[in-house]
């Protein structure tokens, strides 16, 4: 089922609907205790930590757009459910994170999301929509046109001479993290910038999103042999948003993100790259090949 321009705005706004629904409850949370527990199978604390906030949001999630499966045809993954593979039959799925960051919404600290994108088969998302409870602001886009914030048309942002750069929390214990902060200071050289900042703690959504508010930037995961690197529903609502503002978001070969492989919706194999120019970009496909992995 081919969807029109029209149905993709009809679905965007059921989208927004739902991703404002389930920040509004889990802004309601923050301040609470709450019971978590741990997935097997992956190797950073990030990854591994799910509260009962994670599938409350999931389930408002699914009561907006449940409808839709059977009007447009439609595939779901969302992070918490298992995996039924309509996204391998369907030729457009919901990919749902309900809470991304869910490490720094424990920690009652800004980085953490809802995700919500409509992918199609080939692996190219349509439509993303993305809601940052701490903030209360809302992100999204429709392939061909444009990104918002709120309900403005969303811009790059300044360029600056100091280089943001994002990394998750785990990275800074990484093998790869000295080397890799060597890189960096050879590209702010090479480039022209005054120095580099790092930032960690964030989610892999606002990871990307927070790129957005602070000049020029990047945020990037090497590819590593274990299971982990984030997945698919980390990356198919802002991939879509950088696209639409002519910024950069591939695989660490500079490939558009595979947002729907049959073996696996982890990103390990293949890394992310995000970086707000494409001469920023191009050095970070470098850089990826240069530290140690």
């Amino acid at each position: 089922m081919k969807l029109t321009t029209g149905d993709l705005y009809t679905l965007a706004a059921l989208a927004k609907t739902a991703a404002q629904d389930a920040s509004a409850y889990i802004r309601e949370q923050v301040q609470l205790s709450h019971e978590i527990s741990y997935k097997a199978g992956v190797d950073s604390l990030a990854t591994q930590v799910v509260t009962e906030i994670d599938l409350g949001s999931q389930r408002i999630i699914w009561a907006q757009l449940k409808a839709t499966l059977a009007t447009y045809d439609l595939g779901w993954l969302s992070e918490e459910s298992a995996d039924d593979g309509s996204r391998l039959i369907k030729d457009y799925f919901w990919c749902i994170d309900p809470l991304d960051g869910t490490l720094p919404f424990t920690l009652g600290e800004p980085g953490y999301a809802v995700s919500i994108a409509l992918v199609a088969r080939s692996g190219e998302s349509v439509l993303g929509v993305v809601a940052d409870p701490y903030h209360q602001q809302i992100y999204q886009a429709i392939k061909g046109k444009g990104s918002l914030k709120g309900d403005q048309p969303l811009t790059l942002p300044v360029a600056t001479d100091r280089l943001h750069v994002h990394f998750d929390r785990s990275f800074t214990t990484s093998i790869s993290y000295e080397s890799t902060r060597e890189a960096l200071q050879t590209l702010c050289t090479r480039l022209g910038f005054a120095d580099y900042q790092i930032h960690t703690g964030y989610g892999a959504v606002m990871n990307a999103l927070g790129l957005l508010t602070l000049g020029s930037g990047c945020y990037f995961k090497l590819p590593k042999p274990n299971r982990g690197g984030g997945c698919i529903w980390d990356y198919a609502a802002t991939s879509l948003i950088y696209h639409e503002l002519g910024a950069q978001a591939t695989d660490i070969h500079g490939q558009l993100l595979a947002l729907n492989r049959k073996d696996s919706p982890y990103m390990n194999t293949h890394g992310v790259i995000y970086a707000t120019n494409e001469v920023l970009h191009k050095e970070l496909l470098s850089l990826g090949q240069q530290v140690i992995l």
